[in-house]
């Protein structure tokens, strides 16, 4: 439901219709002239607007900047990739440092066992020598002993 706006009925002579037409077009210069010194109150506002401008430029600038380095143009994808492709160089060298260990430690076992064999030896030969020559005063002794009894 609209309304419609309230007419006042039209006057009867042209006198009254020029007199209202009179008052309207007063009406319309006042809400002009009133618009016109409205604006002419407004601050200039260009300034400002040039220095959000050259703001606004800088920012862009920035961000443009950001926008080139490596890092902005990496995705979740190649980020896991590269930490993937890290983890496998970093476990290789640990493999490899872990096997360098095990070939040391496995020779250098092999050189304790030696020097322990070694040992071994070296008290085997002293004892068979220890024994020898036990064995040999022991005969000599005897033989001593048998060739006195002889000879007497």
């Amino acid at each position: 439901m609209t309304r419609k706006p309230a007419t006042t009925p039209p006057p009867t002579d042209a006198a009254a219709a020029f007199e209202t037409l009179r008052q309207e077009i007063s009406l319309q210069r006042a809400a002009i002239q009133g618009l016109t010194a409205a604006k002419e109150a407004l601050p200039d506002y260009s300034l400002t607007l040039r220095d959000i401008a050259s703001r606004l430029g800088k920012v862009e600038e920035q961000m443009e900047g950001i926008a080139e380095k490596p890092a902005m143009r990496l995705t979740p994808r190649t980020i896991t990739l590269e930490i993937h492709e890290a983890v496998m160089s970093f476990r290789a060298d640990d493999s490899k440092t872990l096997g360098e260990a095990r070939d040391t430690l496995a020779r250098t076992l092999g050189h304790v066992e030696g020097m322990i064999k070694q040992r071994r030896s070296t008290d085997e030969q002293n004892w068979w020598l220890t024994w020898a020559a036990t064995g040999g005063l022991l005969c000599g002794m005897f033989l001593s002993l048998v060739g006195v009894t002889l000879w007497a």
